[in-house]
């Protein structure tokens, strides 16, 4: 079956997983710096596999990003340093952005949006390919072009880039995003070797991602990423699902059995 499909909705439920909310039990401040104390550290948690906040990582709350400094994982004690004043959240998550289109749009956005300071990180869908599939289970397999990209300052060399963005804020979110991509929680979707394997992806490394001079850049912006291409094999009870006799469709393509 062939198939024009952009695929944003798709991945920006797999975003929004990512963005799980955590309760904060209490802020200390000291010296403008603000320690959280949270329920968890874990940021990811399915079957057998789990992944925890690490610092360097940028978290949101209210609406606002933080940078993570100075984690403590103990069995009764669990917290993480931001540097700010007069915090009053009661949640925070993991922060990321979300947006799809080409890499002109893109640049569009951002421009428009220079001056916010939740721009980044960046997850950026790219529209992707599909293919003809007559497997009986799935619709179409597609190549699915995700971007993960983060503000840099423009007088880092490569080696800097790398212990303060790729090492920290970018290889760690991509990680968390294939964690959620091939958990249980989206199996109604996608079709994969199982839970918490690795899907087949090829990915590329970008230092100066983009720069201020549109004549060499990506993104109009100083930014360093990660480019990284899916292979991707969608359900066809997904994408297309049919409701036979005795039997309501539900959201996603799941069905209720009707007495």
């Amino acid at each position: 079956m062939k198939r024009d499909l952009f695929i944003p909705n798709e991945i920006k439920d797999i975003v929004t997983s990512l963005k799980s909310i955590f309760n904060i039990n209490s802020i200390a401040e000291v010296d403008g710096v603000s320690t959280i104390n949270t329920q968890t550290l874990t940021i990811f948690n399915n079957l057998s596999d789990a992944m925890l906040l690490v610092e360097g990582m940028i978290i949101e709350m209210d609406d606002i990003n933080y940078v993570v400094s100075n984690i403590v994982n103990t069995t009764t004690l669990k917290t993480f340093d931001v540097t700010a004043t007069g915090l009053t959240a009661s949640t925070w998550n993991v922060a990321a952005n979300f947006q799809t289109g080409s890499r002109y749009e893109i640049n569009q956005i951002l421009k428009q949006d220079a001056t916010s300071l939740d721009r980044f990180p960046l997850i950026w869908v790219l529209p992707a390919t599909d293919e003809d599939n007559d497997h009986p289970v799935l619709d179409f397999t597609a190549t699915v072009n995700i971007v993960f990209a983060h503000k840099a300052n423009k007088t880092d060399r490569t080696e800097k880039r790398i212990t303060n963005n790729f090492e920290p804020v970018i290889q760690p979110l991509m990680n968390l995003f294939n964690k959620w991509l091939t958990s249980s929680d989206f199996n109604y979707m996608l079709e994969f070797s199982g839970y918490g394997k690795p899907v087949n992806y090829s990915k590329s490394n970008f230092p100066f991602y983009g720069t201020s001079d549109q004549s060499k850049s990506v993104l109009n912006t100083t930014t360093d990423a990660i480019e990284v291409n899916y292979d991707l094999s969608f359900k066809n009870q997904y994408i297309e699902p049919v409701s036979p006799d005795g039997l309501e469709l539900l959201s996603g393509g799941h069905l209720l059995l009707l007495g």
